[in-house]
């Protein structure tokens, strides 16, 4: 069913869940801007038949305090071959520009460009609730469709499930997996991620899969 028909067919959430949900991604983002945690990538380039052609495992002791950033290199691994030394002074220094900070659709400043629809609830957990959204207005690379797992007591989502409204230039496909599992002073943080898609130019195209999981948040 397309999510249009979805919206005529389904009940919008109440204002007051999505209030919280916002007030939790307000807050989530507070803490992460002063809070260290263990950041821990498995990147994976793969053949046209799924198979691996090369890996690169990388670990990282992030920490935030406004502006500060601090970046502890734990582990780099290339198809089996520990370069952690070779290349620490290059991952620990911080990066030049800073990448486009993805906000959660229910995040206030994002709120507004969204439609939301309330869909059946996860089996067997009939306590929490499912959302799904996609852009109220133009589909841009920025905003996504996809559907979220939220706690409508506490504000928390636990699972997020989504795709760009619109794929990025030289992006042919990507899927992006939250499990939201990390217990915070602020709520539940983000565990891990997953994004599998397809990228390239022309007749050149990249299948990758990486697998992003988050540990240990402390304060900074």
């Amino acid at each position: 069913m397309s999510f249009l028909l979805l919206v005529l067919a389904a009940a919008t959430p109440d204002p007051a869940l999505l209030e919280k949900l916002g007030a939790r991604a307000l807050a989530l983002e507070a803490y992460a801007n002063g809070s260290r945690v263990t950041v821990d990538v498995v990147a994976e380039e793969l053949d046209s038949e799924g198979g691996v052609k090369k890996t690169t495992h990388t670990a990282l002791r992030v920490g935030r305090s406004g502006p500060k950033v601090e970046r502890k290199l734990l582990t780099f691994i290339e198809n089996g071959k520990d370069l952690t030394e070779a290349r620490r002074a290059e991952l620990e220094k911080p990066p030049k520009k800073e990448g486009a900070a993805v906000k959660s659709p229910f995040h206030p400043d994002q709120r507004a460009k969204y439609q939301f629809v309330v869909l059946a609830p996860p089996d067997g957990q009939p306590t929490l609730m499912r959302l799904g959204f996609q852009p109220a207005g133009e589909k841009t690379a920025e905003l996504y469709v996809g559907d979220a797992t939220v706690d409508p007591e506490t504000g928390d989502v636990l699972t997020l499930s989504l795709r760009p409204s619109k794929t990025p230039a030289f992006v042919d496909s990507l899927a992006i997996e939250a499990t939201l599992d990390a217990r915070t002073p602020a709520g539940r943080a983000m565990s891990r991620l997953t994004l599998k898609g397809v990228a390239g130019f022309l007749f050149i195209k990249e299948r990758f899969r990486v697998v992003t999981t988050f540990s240990d948040y402390e304060p900074f």
